[in-house]
């Protein structure tokens, strides 16, 4: 073998490993294959519950996703402290009733459009599914973080994640402090541990 097609071979695969780690659907469809294959079984081990909310969350950047889910000046009000323990329980609560809503992540088939960037740090990424001849369409809008595609938003038929929390958390925070705020999301965390 001459030093040309060794080279040529060797840029070929970190070619497709950088293309990987640039493509925002990739980072999408890279668990959906062994996420799928569980939710087939018909019943689950506590280890493979866990790997399931692991593939459902491991895209996600949760400090962004918690920060939008509150009003700009809410959440720069708060000590770094309060910010840490907010995004912490925040994660625990999504992660966990992730995993509650199973249905909806399962599908016979699914289609990923082209995604759509603005620059090389925001994209957004569609995806349709189609379970029992029902579609349904996610819409993942993300963001690169430290070299990799999080999702900050997930829209399910037109309802935006993000901005579902930033209302419900508005609602509260008339009644509440930031502290009880955290203690209800923690209490939410433990409900659906």
């Amino acid at each position: 073998m001459s030093k040309m097609p060794l080279f040529v071979l060797i840029l070929m695969v970190f070619s497709s490993l950088l293309f990987a780690n640039t493509d925002p659907v990739h980072t999408i469809k890279k668990n959906d294959a062994e996420l799928q294959k569980l939710l087939k079984k018909s019943s689950l081990t506590k280890a493979e519950k866990e790997r399931i909310k692991n593939l459902l969350n491991d895209s996600f950047d949760f400090k962004l996703l918690a920060q939008k889910s509150l009003a700009p000046a809410v959440w720069s009000a708060q000590s770094e402290a309060d910010q840490s323990m907010f995004i912490k329980e925040f994660q625990r609560m999504v992660r966990n009733s992730s995993a509650r809503k199973l249905e909806m992540y399962k599908a016979d088939s699914t289609i990923y459009d082209k995604p759509k960037l603005r620059g090389n740090e925001e994209a957004r990424v569609t995806a349709h599914l189609w379970y029992k001849g029902k579609e349904t369409t996610l819409e993942y809008r993300m963001t690169m973080v430290e070299g990799s595609w999080k999702a900050w938003d997930l829209i399910i038929d037109d309802l935006s994640t993000a901005r579902n929390y930033k209302e419900q958390f508005s609602t509260l925070l008339k009644k509440k402090s930031f502290s009880e705020l955290i203690q209800v999301i923690r209490d939410k965390a433990n409900e659906t541990e």
